[in-house]
């Protein structure tokens, strides 16, 4: 999940969002988690957070599409030992493994 300022990954059972560093995670997948985040505050308004955001759908549409791709590569390299969850912008919620089959 992306939040400002924020780990692009957080616990589901515990408050907080934690460095990828922390996981057993390629470099390869690393570095495009830590863009994904800076792509997502490069969003942010500072002296007016409420006009923060992506300025048009197709800019929100790619970052989900972006996100959707590291969720996968997450479930790949975490495998059995981790649940892995998306949290959609677009949606609002979590969407699971399922869901982003059918969509495809």
């Amino acid at each position: 999940m992306a939040d400002y300022h924020c780990y692009p990954l957080w616990q589901m059972n515990e408050a907080g969002n934690f460095d990828p560093d922390q996981l057993p995670l390629s470099t390869v997948l690393k570095k495009p988690l830590k863009n994904w985040v800076e792509w997502y505050d490069d969003t942010l308004v500072a002296d007016d957070p409420l006009s923060s955001g992506f300025k048009n759908l197709r800019d929100s549409v790619l970052f989900e599409e972006e996100g959707k791709f590291l969720w996968q590569q997450l479930q790949r390299e975490l495998d059995e030992e981790y649940d892995v969850f998306y949290f959609s912008q677009l949606k609002g919620r979590i969407i699971d493994l399922e869901e982003l089959k059918k969509a495809a």
